[in-house]
């Protein structure tokens, strides 16, 4: 029987971050994979001429020189290379509803190009701005300064040197905007990213926002040359030559447990491996309610924070290969978002179900960052919507395929009339990838592909400030979409690095 000090259950961002940190600082790692493929939900997948990523859009915080943000420096830390190419805007918002366009705009990465932006068209909102970027300063030395402390700060210096950091904590980004003075167009402006937090503005933790938008805004937006599946290729190969091992076509059955702590864990080949800790890329609820061997160990508090929580979206997209070339097309931006209202709760109110009036979706086209990405003269663009609920759950076998194309219908008649694309036409290949889907390659829950819905009472700042302080199973941590950094490549990669430090000082604690 081999004995590991750590195992890692899926190999999604965050389990992959944790075993690649905790294979550096000298950790025996074993990573067990249930599919033949790393990654989750940062892979590709190919269908006919074309390569597809099925999930990535863009990653900020990489950047070279002067710009090269956290994520960057940590790859250069693990010693993890992959070839990232900078895309030109941050986004294209539009907010359009039955043929009448109340706005458009263009936001670009830098903060000198984005304050021109704003002087153009919002010069009230110079000085809000302004203090959002100081914003966004004062988070980052909150953070580090909670940092520098593992979790037991002194409320004295919170108190009188990060108070702002505390205040912006307790907000919500539609709070927080509001609070610096901006103008209802320049917020509208701002939450365009909404959807990338799995819930509306009011709702989601300033703190999360911030820190993402200030990432994008500054930094750049980047995407790996080849998918998504070249960076997950590149942190497995590093963990390999840092001694992890990995163990694919494998699924874990069984956590077990003695003396009240993880010790290891067995799977459906009849295999049992000794650990001394356990990152757990699968949701609590799975490891607590299905895995594990005894389940009196599970915390009263840890059951009724699982109850409590919700999934977060639940995505539906739409992959074509298109046999013209972007400028035949049409497209000219990377990334479109379009909404039916400048209001994200009303969109989110609305998003519980398949045939909400409301909308907000996004279209993709890979080919302006990466422009051999697909053959000549023709372009790779992919349609994205999520749901707040389980909007599949009455979807039945026979109904399944005429559901989904009815809903792929609708997505794609939306950015044909609104952006005025001719895609119908040049439909080469066509894939859509429904809740259901997502839920069948990546075991989670619903087909959550964003952990747990990011809540005031749950989100980043609450998760962040009591990380290590709530008690569970000893020697079993969580990573990815559902831990402290919540869901994203970026929290994911990020929050999985962190982890590693924690569970070195418990192995190295003798488990304790």
């Amino acid at each position: 029987m081999e004995k590991y000090d750590l195992i890692v259950i899926g190999a999604g961002n965050g389990g992959l971050m944790t075993a690649c940190r905790a294979s550096k600082m000298g950790l025996k790692v074993l990573v067990i994979e249930r599919h033949n493929l790393p990654g989750g939900a940062a892979s590709s997948f190919v269908r006919g001429r074309f390569e597809f990523d099925a999930s990535l859009h863009e990653i900020p915080d990489f950047g070279e020189g002067e710009i090269r943000g956290e994520l960057g420096h940590l790859f250069d830390d693990l010693g993890i290379k992959v070839e990232m190419l900078p895309v030109k805007d941050a986004f294209r918002y539009i907010v359009e509803r039955d043929g009448v366009r109340s706005l458009d705009v263009t936001f670009p990465h830098g903060k000198e190009k984005v304050m021109n932006l704003i002087r153009e068209i919002c010069p009230e909102d110079v000085e809000p701005m302004e203090k959002f970027f100081q914003a966004y300063h004062d988070m980052a030395a909150g953070l580090d300064y909670f940092g520098s402390t593992r979790g037991n700060p002194d409320q004295e210096v919170l108190r009188t040197k990060h108070a702002n950091f505390m205040r912006i904590m307790s907000l919500s980004a539609g709070e927080l905007f509001e609070e610096l003075g901006m103008s209802k167009k320049c917020i509208d402006i701002m939450t365009a990213y909404w959807p990338y937090q799995g819930t509306d503005m009011y709702t989601v933790d300033a703190s999360r926002y911030v820190l993402m938008v200030y990432g994008y805004f500054i930094n750049g937006a980047f995407v790996p040359r080849m998918r998504s599946h070249q960076l997950t290729s590149a942190i497995v190969n590093r963990s390999v030559e840092l001694g992890c091992k990995f163990l694919y076509n494998t699924e874990v059955t069984k956590v077990l447990t003695k003396n009240g702590a993880v010790c290891g864990v067995e799977t459906d080949r009849g295999q049992t491996f000794e650990c001394t800790a356990i990152a757990s890329n699968a949701f609590p609820e799975v490891i607590y309610s299905k895995l594990l061997d005894d389940k009196s160990l599970v915390p009263v508090y840890e059951r009724k924070k699982v109850n409590a929580r919700k999934y977060g979206f639940r995505a539906f997209s739409v992959f074509l290969g298109l046999d013209a070339s972007p400028e035949e097309i049409g497209i000219k931006d990377y990334t479109v978002f379009i909404s039916s209202s400048d209001d994200s709760k009303v969109i989110f109110d609305d998003s519980g179900t398949r045939d909400g009036k409301e909308f907000a979706m996004d279209i993709c086209c890979l080919n302006m960052a990466v422009p051999d990405c697909t053959p000549p003269g023709t372009t790779m663009a992919v349609l994205t919507i999520s749901y707040t609920e389980d909007a599949w759950a009455d979807v039945t076998e026979e109904n399944y395929v005429k559901t989904k194309r009815e809903v792929a219908d609708r997505l794609i008649d939306n950015v044909e009339k609104i952006m005025g694309y001719n895609l119908r036409d040049h439909i080469e290949e066509i894939e859509i990838a429904s809740p259901v889907t997502f839920a069948r390659y990546m075991n989670t829950p619903q087909g959550s592909i964003y952990g747990y819905m990011s809540l005031k009472w749950d989100g980043m700042s609450t998760r962040t400030l009591v990380n290590g302080m709530e008690p569970t199973i000893p020697g079993l941590f969580f990573v990815g979409g559902h831990s402290s950094g919540l869901s994203g490549y970026f929290p994911t990669y990020t929050g999985g690095n962190r982890t590693a430090y924690q569970i070195l000082g418990y192995v190295m604690g003798g488990g304790k």
